[in-house]
């Protein structure tokens, strides 16, 4: 017998869409009115002596609507994810090729650029030095770089102290001054050049492969050149 006017269904009025469209399901997805089918066939066969109240009954519409509202949710931010990641792959490659400051104690000498760098000068020296080493931790030369405050940029041809030209490839170096009566170093970065970028998963995020330092975070990029 129909209940108030909505059909055999006495449930019916808690879907009201459902006689109009079924909802697009997956293979092993539970729909809502595959829910309501279950919760009419407990209602059916409910202990009469200890019967479902509808505070329960209402819970578990409730529990399901909730579960549905974050699947939904999810979805909404894997697809922010995979924008993301394009977008990334984009921006990514437009680095290849390109040069980069990054935080370094080492750095690429080439023939045609020598060697560039940078130094954080925290506090106003006047004796600022640069000094570079080979891979094997050899003194190369000192360049002094005088008064100095802020960043500071710093660059060196690739020959030593007695004008002989430095075979290209890493070297290391350490920039110091004196600040009040202590001798100070300073934090360096170290310019180089993007070979190729990496489009990380989940957090990793972005990573560029430069010459001669290797994987580098992009995050940890301080200057596009």
């Amino acid at each position: 017998m129909p209940i108030n006017g909505v059909g055999e269904n006495p449930y019916a009025f808690l879907n009201p869409q459902s006689s109009e469209k079924e909802e697009t399901k997956g293979a092993g997805e539970l729909a809502l009115e595959d829910f309501m089918s279950l919760m009419t066939t407990q209602l059916k066969n409910q202990d009469p002596l200890k019967p479902l109240e509808s505070g329960d009954f209402l819970g578990q519409i409730a529990s399901f609507a909730t579960v549905t509202g974050i699947d939904g949710l999810q979805n909404s931010f894997d697809g922010f994810a995979q924008s993301l990641t394009s977008n990334q792959a984009l921006q990514g490659s437009a680095l290849v090729g390109r040069s980069v400051l990054v935080p370094s104690s080492i750095g690429p000498l080439t023939a045609e650029d020598g060697l560039k760098g940078q130094i954080n000068v925290f506090e106003p020296v006047t004796d600022l030095q640069v000094e570079i080493f080979n891979e094997a931790g050899a003194h190369v030369i000192t360049i002094d770089m005088g008064s100095a405050s802020g960043y500071t940029n710093f660059s060196w041809n690739g020959f030593d102290e007695t004008g002989q030209a430095m075979p290209a490839g890493l070297y290391q170096f350490k920039a110091t001054g004196t600040v009040g009566d202590t001798s100070t170093a300073f934090g360096t970065a170290t310019v180089a050049k993007v070979d190729s970028v990496l489009v990380g998963s989940g957090n990793q995020g972005l990573t560029v492969n430069l010459a001669g330092i290797g994987s580098v975070p992009f995050n940890e990029v301080q200057e596009i050149i």
